[in-house]
């Protein structure tokens, strides 16, 4: 019989009572749509030794806004030992099994998601939601998605802009760097772009690579009006 997942219901907040171990049986990462962000994309990259490139061609699909699966539903990272970027795992896979909602004032709900039906992990209530995500270490994760929110809003808005001035179609909008692949999720050749223009280092840390793509993102909207 195939299992049909119910429905996900929200009713939890980071103080709610629950907890989650795994036992990395690994069925969590078969058949997932794993959707990347920038920071993400720049976290595998150095978590591989690779670039963001690089990650984004051998390990990506759909435009490069998901994780690839491989033929038999595997995540592309998923090795006989278990996931083999668990340091650098994206937002999404610290965040299982909850699922997360939030609220156009910010305000966060928490889900359970559907588990595996042949799952190992265990539920239970030693501690609070917000105990758990300390552990997985989102932080990072969910402030980088904030600083690159801003600029979202601002793409969307430039499209709808674009489609107004032309009758309904959206022309093709692309930012000045020479990559055959998305060059929002692209951070180091978006960079390296930037930075060569302007005669500037091309930074080393995170935390400064990110301030150097936002930066360079926010001047392809200025050069659009947006």
């Amino acid at each position: 019989m195939e299992f049909v997942a119910p429905p996900v219901v929200f009713d939890k907040t980071r103080a709610s009572r629950w907890s989650y171990v795994c036992h990395a049986c690994s069925r969590c990462c078969y058949g997932k749509g794993i959707q990347v962000a920038p920071y993400e994309v720049l976290r595998l990259a150095r978590n591989l030794g690779i670039s963001t490139t690089d990650v984004l061609a051998r390990h990506t699909e759909g435009g490069g806004m998901r994780l690839r699966l491989r033929e038999n539903g595997a995540c592309t990272f998923l090795t006989e030992r278990g996931c083999g970027v668990h340091a650098d795992r994206p937002l999404v896979c610290r965040f299982y099994p909850l699922g997360r909602q939030v609220a156009a004032d910010g305000g966060e709900t928490f889900g359970d998601l559907p588990p595996h039906p042949q799952t190992e992990g265990e539920y239970g209530d030693d501690g609070t939601v917000d105990d758990y995500l300390r552990a997985q270490g989102v932080a990072p994760f969910i402030a980088a998605g904030e600083r690159y929110g801003a600029l979202y809003r601002r793409m969307e808005e430039a499209l709808l802009r674009r489609r107004d001035e032309t009758g309904g179609d959206i022309p093709p909008i692309e930012m000045p760097v020479d990559a055959p692949l998305t060059s929002w999720l692209d951070v180091d050749a978006t960079v390296a772009a930037y930075c060569a223009e302007r005669g500037l280092p091309i930074p080393a840390g995170l935390d400064d690579t990110v301030t150097m793509h936002i930066r360079a993102v926010e001047a392809w909207l200025e050069s659009l009006g947006a």
